[in-house]
């Protein structure tokens, strides 16, 4: 019953926070958005998270209590989460720490981050717990034999030593990358919990969807941007929620403007340390969620926030969010912070709505948004545009030589360079989605858009996809799919 309670509160709380993001955009909420989201946050796990940043140890201190409920099928007597900022303990594990990243990313050379974990309980009993790898990055926290149906309320404290990282977990000049920072629970699949390695390829992070509830304390001057809508209350604390979350994407900085959007409702939001950065990225972020509703249907949450950060990779994706370079935000590179956008706008379909398993499968959110990209661009810049940005991103690097063994559907612990993973994942994934345009009646986009709506809020395998595919296509496509996606091109 607790945890009904706690999903009825959330919805209120979003349902409360929709109202006042309309009137302050003037926008009106989708009665049938929201009547979805509702729908998907039922029964789903819920993160109750409190945080405290301190600026001048550069820690995050996190209270957390998670309901969790079994719904694996299996009974369990453990529950396992992911501690992905331990990852970032030593150079040998930091995925930060690559020859292509290192001097991006630790501007000062580097130093540890890590998590200390001070309180593990289950339903109010302190628990034992233990990692399982050798990085940490692995907790097992012991029940009480649950069957599958039954739940009950993981606490955790701990706090994090962020590192002086341009990452998805670190800081730099006053702002903070928060990006995976709290403890998350693992996926169950095929009988046992997923333990995959933090990759410093891809996005090595596997995570189902989740309500989330956030209450932010930080230092005087500084102002976060969430993916969800934050508001300070009497005490100057910032707090938020949103449901049916993938994850929650998080910076906070002490420079930050913020301008605001509007499209059919959804509350656009772009924080940069220049308003009219901030504002150029706002209407980007409109011209990209307006031709992906049309392109693939409605857009899944009330709000999208675009946050300028240094980041050395160039740009993530987390639900409601878009965490971009802050050098792409310089007027210099508004056409690149347009295509940044753009793809980071695509992944609300192909990754947030739409689930996937990023370390098995990477293609399977990148590549459909490589097409994407070309979709958007197609759609607002002509025919002319989208065959200059086909060379560019598809053509050529289907003619680079790669090392042998690599193919799109290779998992991200193949890949040994960030430039050959892109190569491939992104530029020859994508081909197959152009490739599929001649076979398909109605073409990809309608295709995609039937995915979409088959697999919302769920987690679609590659099997779930050629299966959608074939049926969709009243033939078997699974030959081409598999010359695009398993061919190994010789060097």
């Amino acid at each position: 019953m607790r945890k009904k309670h706690c999903i009825i509160g959330m919805i209120c709380i979003l349902c409360l926070a929709l109202v006042l993001l309309a009137l302050l955009s003037g926008g009106k909420p989708s009665e049938e958005s929201l009547l979805r989201l509702k729908e998907a946050a039922k029964d789903l796990n819920a993160y109750r998270i409190t945080m405290k940043l301190d600026d001048e140890k550069h820690t995050l201190s996190i209270t957390e209590e998670i309901d969790f409920l079994n719904r694996t099928g299996h009974p369990l007597t453990d529950v396992q989460l992911r501690l992905f900022p331990n990852a970032y303990a030593t150079e040998e594990t930091s995925p930060a720490a690559t020859d292509e990243l290192f001097d991006l990313c630790y501007e000062s050379g580097f130093a540890p981050g890590y998590v200390t974990l001070h309180d593990v309980k289950w339903n109010g009993e302190r628990a034992e717990h233990q990692y399982l790898d050798a990085e940490n990055t692995v907790l097992s926290v012991s029940v009480p034999e649950m069957k599958s149906g039954e739940g009950g309320t993981l606490y955790l404290r701990c706090v994090v030593q962020l590192p002086p990282c341009a990452h998805r977990t670190g800081y730099r000049e006053g702002t903070y990358l928060l990006g995976q920072v709290i403890p998350t629970l693992s996926v169950f699949e095929n009988g046992a919990w997923r333990q995959d390695p933090v990759s410093p390829i891809g996005d090595p992070f596997y995570i189902e969807c989740a309500n989330y509830s956030l209450s932010l304390h930080v230092p005087d001057g500084y102002v976060p941007a969430c993916s969800f809508f934050l508001h300070q209350d009497k005490e100057n604390v910032w707090q938020g929620s949103g449901l049916a979350l993938r994850d929650m994407g998080l910076c906070v900085s002490n420079g930050y403007e913020m301008a605001a959007g509007n499209l059919d409702g959804i509350q656009i939001r772009s924080y940069a340390k220049s308003g009219a950065n901030a504002a150029q990225a706002v209407a980007c972020a409109r011209k990209a969620l307006r031709t992906y509703q049309a392109l693939y249907g409605p857009y899944p949450f009330p709000s999208f926030t675009v946050a300028a950060a240094p980041f050395a990779p160039g740009a993530m994706e987390y639900s409601g969010m878009a965490v971009i370079d802050e050098s792409y935000f310089l007027k210099s590179q508004w056409d690149t912070l347009e295509l940044f956008i753009a793809h980071e706008g695509a992944h609300q379909w192909f990754y947030a709505l739409v689930g996937s398993d990023p370390i098995l499968n990477p293609w399977q959110d990148e590549a459909l948004c490589e097409y994407a990209l070309l979709r958007y661009t197609e759609k607002n810049y002509g025919q002319s545009a989208w065959e200059n940005l086909r060379f560019f991103r598809v053509d050529s690097p289907m003619q680079e030589r790669i090392p042998g063994g690599l193919t799109p559907a290779s998992p991200i612990d193949y890949f040994s360079t960030l430039s050959d993973y892109k190569a491939i994942v992104y530029g020859r994934g994508a081909a197959l989605l152009i490739a599929l345009d001649t076979f398909l009646p109605e073409g990809t986009d309608a295709f995609l858009r039937h995915y979409v709506q088959q697999f919302a809020f769920r987690t679609a395998s590659r099997t779930d996809f050629e299966q959608c595919l074939n049926a969709w296509a009243g033939q078997d496509l699974s030959p081409l799919v598999q010359d695009y996606l398993d061919t190994k091109m010789m060097e």
